[in-house]
C-alpha cells in the first residue's frame, strides 16, 4: 500500500513484498538517512510505531505495526556498501537492536559530525537543517503517539521531513569535514559510540557506575553487582523500566546494610511496599549468596574519587584540552569528554593504569590529545 505526498514525496510501506522491493532499491545506493519514531513511556524496551528511510527525494514510512518479515530491512542495515546516515543516534540503536537484533553498520552521525564541522556540541536537528540549508523545521510532533492507527497527515510529514533534509544536509557536511582533514575522525567517532552503547547496555559492564558506588565494603559491592545484573534481567522479563524493579539508591543503599530479613529490607532507601513483596525474597538470596563467599571471592574495592590537591590538575588539563580544541575548530566536548578526562587525571595525579581497550583514547585522539596531555603534564 502506497500513499503519496505530493509535496514531499512521502511513500507509505506497510507490507513485507513493499519493503522488500525498497531495500532491494536502497541496496543499490550509496548512502541513505534514516530515522525511527517510538514509544518508551512505561517500558524496558521500545516500541518501535514508524521506521525512516531517505535518498533526498522520497520519504519511505516503514509500518512496524504490519510488517512482520525483517530480513530485508536487516541485510541492508548490516549491508558494508551502504551508508546509514542518522542524527543523534543513541536512540535509534535501541530500536534497531530490539526490532532487527543488529545495530547499523555502517553508520554516520550528523550531530557528532558538526561537533567537528562547526565546533557546536549536541547540535539539534532543527539547527543542523537551519545551518546548512536555511530551513526553518517544525517540531510540534515531537510527544506524538506513534502506535495509534492511522497517522495523522501531520505526524507522516514530520517524519518524512526528518530524513529527507537530512539526506541533503550529509553531503554538505561532509565536505566541510574533508575540507578539515576531519572527516575519519568522525569515522571513528561513530564506531567508538556504537562500543559504548555495547558497554552501556551490558550491567555486567556498567554496575560499578551506581553512585558513590565506591564507599560499600567489599561484600556490599558483591551484592550491589549481583543485585544490578538481576535487575537488569527482571526489567526485561517483565518490560517495565529498570527503577521501577529498584532505583539505584535502593541497590545501593541494601549494598551497605546487606540484610539478612525482611525487616532489614524495608530500612533500605527508596523501596516500595510493592517492591519489597514481590523482591524481598530474591534480595534475601542474593545476601545468602554474598555471605557464602570467602573475602577473597568478593569485589575489589573501587577507586575512590581523586582528592581535592588533584583539582588544579584536572583545572589544568581541562584549560589544555580547550586551547586544543580552539586551535583545531571543534567542540571541546567532541575533543575529549569528562568520562575520558577524568582516567587521564587519576593516571598523571597517581599512576593508575589507562584502558586502552577504550577506542575514544585511540585512533586520532590519542594521536592529537591523549599523547599531548601525558605528555606535559606527566610528573618529572
Amino acid at each position: 500500500m502506497n500513499d503519496q505526498d505530493d509535496a514531499l514525496n512521502i511513500v507509505w510501506v506497510a507490507d513485507n513484498e513493499s519493503l522488500a522491493s525498497w531495500c532491494d532499491y536502497w541496496a543499490q545506493l550509496p548512502v541513505i538517512a534514516v530515522d525511527t519514531e517510538f514509544i518508551r513511556r512505561s517500558t524496558y524496551f521500545p516500541i518501535t510505531g514508524l521506521l525512516q528511510v531517505s535518498e533526498g527525494d522520497k520519504a519511505v514510512l516503514i509500518d512496524p505495526l504490519t510488517i512482520d518479515e525483517w530480513q530485508p530491512l536487516r541485510d541492508l542495515i548490516v549491508n558494508p556498501s551502504v551508508m546509514k546516515v542518522f542524527h543523534a543516534c543513541s536512540e535509534d540503536m535501541d530500536v534497531f537492536e530490539r526490532l532487527l537484533g543488529v545495530l547499523p553498520t555502517p553508520f554516520y552521525d550528523t550531530q557528532i559530525g558538526e561537533a567537528y564541522a562547526s565546533a557546536q556540541w549536541s547540535l539539534s536537528y532543527v539547527k543542523l537543517i537551519h545551518e546548512y540549508l536555511q530551513i526553518e523545521v517544525a517540531k510540534d510532533e515531537t510527544r506524538s503517539d506513534w502506535i495509534q492507527r492511522p497517522l495523522t497527515d501531520a505526524q507522516k510529514r514530520y517524519a518524512a521531513l526528518d530524513v529527507v533534509y537530512l539526506a541533503k544536509v550529509y553531503p554538505m557536511q561532509i565536505a566541510r569535514l574533508e575540507a578539515k582533514n576531519m572527516l575519519e575522525w568522525v569515522i571513528e567517532d561513530c564506531e567508538s559510540l556504537k562500543w559504548q552503547y555495547r558497554m552501556n547496555a551490558d550491567p555486567e559492564q556498567n554496575w560499578n557506575a551506581v553512585k558513590t558506588a565506591w564507599r560499600l565494603s567489599p561484600a556490599g559491592l558483591t551484592l550491589l553487582r549481583l543485585l544490578f545484573i538481576w535487575r537488569d534481567e527482571q526489567a526485561k522479563k517483565e518490560d517495565v523500566p529498570k527503577g521501577q524493579i529498584l532505583k539505584d539508591r535502593t541497590l545501593w543503599s541494601l549494598g551497605k546494610i546487606l540484610p539478612t530479613h525482611h525487616k532489614a529490607i524495608s530500612e533500605a532507601e527508596e523501596i516500595t511496599g510493592r517492591q519489597h513483596r514481590l523482591y524481598g525474597e530474591v534480595i534475601l538470596q542474593k545476601v545468602a549468596l554474598v555471605n557464602e563467599l570467602s573475602a577473597d571471592e568478593y569485589q575489589l574495592p573501587l577507586e575512590i574519587p581523586l582528592p581535592s590537591k588533584a583539582g588544579e590538575l584536572t583545572k589544568a588539563v581541562k584549560a589544555f584540552v580547550r586551547e586544543r580544541a580552539e586551535a583545531l575548530s571543534i567542540a571541546p566536548e567532541a575533543m575529549m569528554k569528562r568520562k575520558l578526562l577524568d582516567p587521564l587525571v587519576r593516571h598523571l595525579f597517581d599512576g593508575t593504569e589507562i584502558d586502552w581497550q577504550n577506542p575514544a583514547l585511540t585512533g586520532w585522539r590519542r594521536d592529537e590529545i591523549v599523547d599531548p596531555v601525558l605528555e606535559t603534564f606527566k610528573k618529572p
